[in-house]
């Protein structure tokens, strides 16, 4: 169980999110699901520290607990785990994917569409490439 907050202005079309105490490597990728639904997303982790912490735990927002098992989401991730409030714990499980498909999931489902645009025009340049040389070699 996941405490869930809602991310900060700055963070609001970031392809991360804040996990408190996560033991991950820094700015690993990793597979977020939704135990109630099933939903999944993958993303980029930030832990959660002391510089952070002050920064958010400013007034109107809640406090970050230390003890408590916390993830600091935007609102275009909690949208795709399936509309999940802010504020509640939920049933999330979230594990590393630093593979190679971990990170083009991540690119394909970022907030910024530059990102996922970027990401499907590469697969397709890619593809296009594969194509020439199986066509050069007939």
């Amino acid at each position: 169980m996941y405490k869930v907050l809602a991310s900060t202005r700055t963070d609001m079309n970031e392809g991360w999110v804040w996990l408190s105490n996560h033991g991950y490597a820094p700015r690993s990728i990793i597979k977020i699901k939704n135990n109630s639904n099933g939903a999944v997303v993958y993303c980029e982790a930030l832990e959660i520290d002391d510089n952070f912490s002050k920064e958010y735990n400013q007034p109107p927002r809640l406090n970050i607990d230390p003890t408590e098992k916390t993830i600091i989401i935007n609102g275009w991730y909690r949208k795709h785990l399936g509309g999940i409030a802010t504020k509640e714990s939920h049933d999330l499980e979230v594990w590393e994917e630093n593979r190679l498909w971990g990170r083009f999931r991540a690119s394909i489902g970022h907030p910024q569409v530059v990102v996922r645009l970027a990401t499907w025009l590469g697969v397709i340049s890619v593809a296009l490439g594969i194509l020439g040389i199986i066509l050069a070699f007939k």
